[in-house]
């Protein structure tokens, strides 16, 4: 991707992100993005964002990704959310034969979601599999057009193959049961309703290969499993950038008991620490996506090291923003209390929210230590 499409791509986000802002109330209160503001998001080919230029996508870089979903963060976390999650059909699009991709986006602005644990469970049959289970956390089901999850194979009587062997799908959103379980203190916009399906007939060409991390994707770099976490990095910074944004705002014009804010040394204090942290941690997510980026494209390839530093990256981007985004709030005052006034508190709640995600989890130290004493990786979507 070119400097000048990368730039307007962001002009795009940017231009829709005063309508999602106004309308992040709305978003909250649903539970789930408004049809309005998935249009807004189609509008600009926010779920395209991966798919190949074939399919009428974007093919986004890393880089590129990561700095498209912080403008989207920026007005909302959860709509910024959503987006990551969506553009997943870029995924989906390369694992499916050609002219399948073609026939399941035919809709070029079609989003996907997806969920791995706890898998469900699955039978051969003629012609394809019988699927049955249920499976939480499918941000963005509520406006996707299709579904991933996984399976534990089972053999005729149903018992559990062994050694386990899992199988996923994709499905059409239709074909599965959403229920109605996400109330949550953060992050509630991204409808990240559990979905269920009972012997649900899934036919082969729907049957998605298994990831496999050392395969060289020299002729299609963006195809590598590497690249589904790194776009997590654009929700944290977009959110920590749009909160000390706000504070700025809130110092210069406030006056509090102790004098005004914009005169006391610990609002400036903290508004100078802040804006350095942020700043780290941009650098070092930009940084570790493009030097990964930049092998995999000359290589076909992305290291252990290399992977292990988008993993260290994307674990302490989040980490650390969990604690600016406290700072922030702190020196907010009471201002940060108003929802009317302010949209600290739901920033802060939903970037806890957010560090609770599986592949945020301190346990991703232990990955990249395991890397630098050789030792062999175990680790989900290594």
């Amino acid at each position: 991707m070119t400097p000048d499409e990368r730039e307007a791509l962001l002009d795009a986000a940017r231009s829709i992100a005063p309508q999602i802002r106004a309308a992040a109330d709305e978003i909250e209160a649903a539970r789930q993005m408004p049809p309005h503001v998935v249009g807004l998001l189609k509008s600009i080919g926010a779920f395209r964002l991966l798919q190949p230029k074939w399919l009428g996508g974007h093919e986004a870089d890393p880089v590129t990704q990561i700095l498209f979903i912080a403008e989207i963060a920026k007005a909302d976390a959860s709509a910024g959310w959503v987006v990551m999650i969506g553009c997943d059909s870029g995924f989906v699009s390369r694992d499916v034969a050609p002219e399948l991709a073609r026939e399941m986006f035919a809709d070029p602005e079609s989003a996907s979601c997806g969920g791995a644990f706890p898998p469900g469970t699955t039978r051969r049959v003629d012609g394809g599999y019988l699927a049955s289970g249920r499976w939480p956390y499918m941000s963005g089901v509520t406006h996707a057009d299709w579904v991933q999850f996984s399976c534990r194979l089972q053999d005729d009587a149903g018992e559990p193959v062994e050694p386990p062997q899992f199988v996923r799908f994709v499905v059409p959103q239709r074909e599965v049961t959403v229920l109605d379980t996400w109330r949550t203190t953060g992050m509630r916009g991204t409808g990240s309703h559990d979905v269920e399906a009972a012997e649900l007939f899934v036919p082969d060409e729907r049957v998605l290969p298994a990831r496999a991390p050392g395969r060289r994707v020299k002729d299609d770099p963006l195809s590598h499993p590497a690249w589904l976490l790194p776009k997590h990095l654009g929700v944290p910074l977009g959110l920590i950038q749009a909160a000390h944004d706000e504070v700025l705002e809130i110092a210069r014009d406030r006056v509090a008991v102790r004098g005004a804010l914009r005169d006391d040394a610990l609002t400036q204090s903290t508004l100078g620490e802040t804006a350095a942290r942020i700043g780290a941690c941009r650098a070092y997510a930009v940084s570790a996506a493009d030097a990964a980026w930049q092998e995999c494209c000359e290589t076909g390839e992305i290291s252990a090291a290399s992977r292990a530093q988008l993993r260290l990256a994307i674990t302490w981007v989040h980490r650390e923003s969990v604690q600016i985004i406290e700072q922030l709030y702190s020196i907010a005052g009471s201002s940060a209390l108003y929802s009317e006034r302010s949209t600290l508190d739901r920033r802060l709640r939903d970037m806890h929210a957010m560090n609770q995600h599986v592949v945020l989890g301190a346990s991703n130290y232990a990955v990249a230590g395991q890397v630098l004493l050789g030792l062999d990786v175990r680790a989900p979507f290594w």
